[in-house]
């Protein structure tokens, strides 16, 4: 199943040239998705050619293409799973998620006497999920309580200028399901709460590893071993998960070394 969407995404790409391109447009109608048989046909109920390229678009494209959590994804929330409230800190967090991804006045329960009739009420109850299956990839959480390597994602976010976006690492504490009541119906929001790693002292630094100042040659950046404190970027729609990174360590210095996070990006993003 993997190699079927490494092609799909690699076809994505050529997809993008085909309208300039004469030979290319006509050679593309030579390989539509066939009908898979035996025991890839399983996945078949799970994996929509469709959603996967809505998944990968938001993945990629966080400007032109945000997210709110509530469109499909080519995957599922997995065990182990709990249902139990957000603790009121996160609670204020995802109110402010809301507040950004629509145009409605939220509210907690606790704050309804102090806030407009129109506001809409975010109810403290989730269902908690350890891990998250995108096609053939499995992200973990601290939550599963398994092995915590493979909660480390990147996420690219947009800066505070608009128009520049920037990769993150970070620590996927949970994944979580949530329901709310919108004018237009209910709305139930596949999210990752995620603690980001700390930016190095300097650029300098953050970049130790690179090559003649060629960024190009070794993508490995340095992190502090801490994290942001929480805020409303540490909720994002898991459709924002934009791959994984192996975390190691590094020394720098020689009087007083001092030991940072490497980040590792694995080449192979998770949704292809």
């Amino acid at each position: 199943m993997i190699k079927i969407v490494q092609r799909y995404s690699f076809l994505d790409e050529l997809s993008e040239y085909a309208i300039d391109n004469q030979h290319l447009s006509k050679c593309l109608s030579y390989i539509a998705p066939r009908e898979t048989v035996g025991s890839l046909a399983t996945h078949d109920e799970d994996f929509d050619l469709k959603r996967y390229f809505e998944f990968l678009s938001m993945s990629k494209n966080v400007k032109e293409n945000a997210g709110t959590g509530s469109e499909p994804f080519p995957g599922a929330l997995l065990k182990p799973t709990k249902e139990a409230n957000l603790l009121v800190d996160v609670l204020n967090l995802l109110v402010e998620y809301y507040q950004n991804a629509y145009d409605y006045s939220f509210v907690t329960l606790s704050n309804i006497h102090n806030s407009s009739p129109e506001s809409k009420v975010v109810f403290p109850k989730v269902n908690y999920f350890g891990r998250l299956r995108i096609g053939a990839k499995v992200i973990s959480s601290t939550f599963s309580a398994r092995n915590t390597r493979s909660a480390n994602i990147l996420s690219q976010f947009v800066l505070d200028d608009e128009n520049t976006t920037d990769t993150y690492p970070g620590q996927v504490q949970f994944f979580f399901e949530h329901t709310i009541h919108l004018p237009e119906g209910e709305t139930t929001h596949s999210l990752a709460f995620v603690r980001w790693y700390k930016a190095a002292e300097d650029r300098r630094t953050q970049f130790h590893c690179q090559v003649n100042k060629d960024l190009k040659i070794c993508n490995v950046e340095l992190r502090k071993n801490d994290f942001y404190e929480l805020s409303r970027d540490c909720i994002i729609p898991v459709h924002n998960i934009l791959g994984r990174f192996v975390a190691g360590k590094m020394k720098i210095g020689k009087k007083n070394p001092k030991e940072y996070l490497s980040v590792i990006p694995i080449n192979r993003k998770i949704h292809i």
